[in-house]
C-alpha cells in the first residue's frame, strides 16, 4: 500500500508471516507483527497500531504472480513466493515472504527504537 498523497510517500505491507517479530515489552495497543514499513532509507517490521491507518482505504488489487509495479522510485515485483521491492534513488531493496522480511544493499540491522520488531536503516 503507498499513500503519498497523504504525505507516506513509503511502501507499507501486512504480511503473513509464519513466524512475525515477537511483540516488544514496551508496546502498547494491538500489535501487528507483520505491518512492514519500507521508505527506502529503512525498514521496519512489526509496529503498533490502533486503527488501519493507510489501510482504512482497502486492499486494493494483489499485484499478479511475475508481474511488476513501478511508482516514485520504487519498482515491486512478485513471485510465486516473495515480492521484492527496490528502492533506486536510496539504493536499498526489500524481499517480504511468509518466511520473513529480509534487507538488501545498504540496509543494516539496528536495535529496533521502542514499538518495533525490528529495523534496518541504510
Amino acid at each position: 500500500m503507498t499513500d503519498a498523497k497523504h504525505g507516506s510517500p513509503g511502501l507499507a505491507c501486512l504480511v503473513e508471516f509464519t513466524n512475525p517479530p515477537p511483540r516488544p515489552q514496551d508496546v502498547y495497543g494491538q500489535w501487528k507483527g507483520g505491518w512492514v514499513d519500507f521508505d527506502g532509507g529503512s525498514v521496519q517490521v512489526g509496529s503498533a497500531h490502533g486503527d488501519p491507518g493507510r489501510f482504512a482505504s482497502g486492499q486494493g488489487r494483489a499485484l499478479p504472480t511475475d508481474t511488476s509495479l513501478s511508482f516514485a522510485d520504487y519498482r515491486c515485483r512478485t513471485d510465486a513466493n516473495a515480492l521484492v521491492c527496490v528502492n533506486y534513488a536510496k539504493q536499498s531493496a526489500v524481499r517480504l515472504s511468509a518466511d520473513g522480511a529480509d534487507a538488501y544493499a545498504c540496509a543494516q540491522q539496528v536495535t529496533p527504537p521502542p514499538g518495533i520488531g525490528a529495523r534496518y536503516v541504510c
